[in-house]
């Protein structure tokens, strides 16, 4: 994540240094002054910038899924490209607010002198400042309902994200409005006017994608069997369907509504466009779930996404693969492909859970019975799993890979002990993140 990040992030900085140090700097004035006027640049710039790219992964690319890891890897740049997108907007909101501070300060004789704009600047110029400014109060007040996860329903939260794409238009208004008309003129102006014509292009795609009533796959299932708190659902898909890879996630939704949520596809692909999901009653709209669907209903498809495939063998290594929860399901849909077999395990699948009469621990021994090449651990029933039972099976010279689906915590707890018990280059962490919100 940051790689893209600084790309990004240095890209559009470039923009504003080519035009503010070269070729459009501003008219001469006191230090402070130039330096709110350039600031407010900068920070506007930056923010339009990230939350170009919000708008562009935001259609769920996948032409840029192989560079950024999976869409799940995309989702996570996503939500950070929000959450920093809103404190550059913070940021530049402070640069416009601090004109009174440097006025008591060093008075208003070295301000900047107006530059003279064009009639329709000035006609729009009074709607594109508080537009914009009660845009970035609405994005602000976004901000902390998405932190406050836990108070605010997915549901209420998923209704205003929908609207984003209307708060990035309001600012990209408001920026070509009140962006000196000098800077649009250099190589900079250019490259910044471009992005802003792709953001807008993606935001206008997403908002018919909003009001639009079908994902591109549709389906009916043929059965759904409660385990516990688990539901095992089978679909059978158009002919659209592409076919997907063991491991990947497709977002899935009832047809006719508009909330959708990723869950793995937990069988490998046997070309018969059937589609198995193993979905736990985590939240409101999953623990509903049981009682809303039923055979013969309707479903829709997006997907598939994801990179977090079973990996090719490499006799030289060991693989170690480990789940907890409702991240037992990409690998049940590995375990559902045939494994070479051999006198040592192809892999030491590692499973942490309450019972041992969880459904998904139930579905994993009974699909690591036909796999010799697969040693099974649960970790249920008070004994607890801990980093240690990886680290153990660290061998000098041969590499650990380890392949982890599981709660955020659990799998930073993991990474923080490799790191510290193990060399920087005898091991790699594969994760896969499904905290979208």
């Amino acid at each position: 994540m940051r790689r893209p990040l600084f790309l990004l992030l240095s890209t559009f900085f470039l923009i504003w240094a080519v035009q503010a140090l070269w070729l459009s700097p501003s008219p001469p004035g006191d230090t402070l002054w130039v330096i709110r006027q350039e600031g407010m640049l900068l920070t506007g710039i930056l923010a339009l910038g990230t939350m170009t790219a919000i708008m562009v992964l935001a259609l769920r690319p996948r032409r840029l899924e192989p560079w950024l890891g999976g869409m799940d890897k995309a989702y996570k740049l996503h939500k950070y490209l929000g959450i920093l997108a809103i404190l550059l907007s913070l940021a530049h909101w402070l640069s416009k607010q601090s004109k009174d501070l440097i006025a008591a300060a060093i008075g208003t004789s070295g301000k900047l002198a107006k530059v003279p704009v064009p009639e329709w600047v000035s006609l729009f110029k009074p709607y594109a400042k508080t537009l914009g400014e009660w845009t970035f109060y609405a994005l602000i007040v976004m901000l902390i309902i998405t932190l406050a996860h836990r108070t605010i329903s997915y549901k209420k939260w998923y209704s205003l994200h929908r609207l984003m794409p209307v708060a990035y238009l309001i600012l990209v208004f408001h920026g070509v409005v009140l962006t000196p008309p000098a800077y649009w003129s250099g190589i900079g102006g250019w490259l910044l006017a471009v992005s802003l014509v792709i953001g807008t292009v993606a935001a206008s795609i997403q908002l018919l994608r909003n009001l639009s009533s079908a994902y591109p796959h549709t389906g009916t299932v043929i059965s759904c069997t409660p385990q516990g708190d688990v539901l095992e659902v089978q679909c059978r898909m158009d002919q659209s369907w592409p076919g997907h890879q063991a491991g990947q996630f497709a977002f899935l939704r009832l047809k006719g509504e508009t909330e959708s949520h990723p869950f793995t596809l937990s069988d490998a692909d046997q070309d018969d466009q059937i589609v198995r999901f193993h979905i736990k009653q985590l939240g409101d709209w999953t623990r509903r779930l049981p009682e809303r669907l039923h055979i013969g209903q309707n479903i829709e498809l997006d997907g598939p996404y994801g990179r977090f495939t079973q990996p090719g063998r490499d006799d030289k290594g060991v693989y170690i693969w480990v789940g907890a929860g409702v991240g037992a399901t990409p690998f049940l849909s590995w375990l559902s492909q045939e494994h070479e077999e051999g006198h040592a395990p192809y892999a030491y699948l590692q499973y942490a859970c309450q019972h041992s009469s969880d459904p998904l621990a139930q579905a994993l021994s009974n699909a690591a019975k036909e796999h010799p090449d697969v040693k099974l651990d649960i970790y249920a029933d008070g004994r607890r799993w801990s980093p240690q039972e990886v680290v153990q099976h660290y061998q000098a010279g041969r590499p650990l890979h380890i392949w982890f689906c599981g709660p955020a915590g659990m799998g930073k707890q993991l990474q923080r002990e490799l790191k510290r018990a193990l060399p920087a280059k005898s091991w790699t962490l594969h994760k896969e993140h499904f905290q979208f919100r």
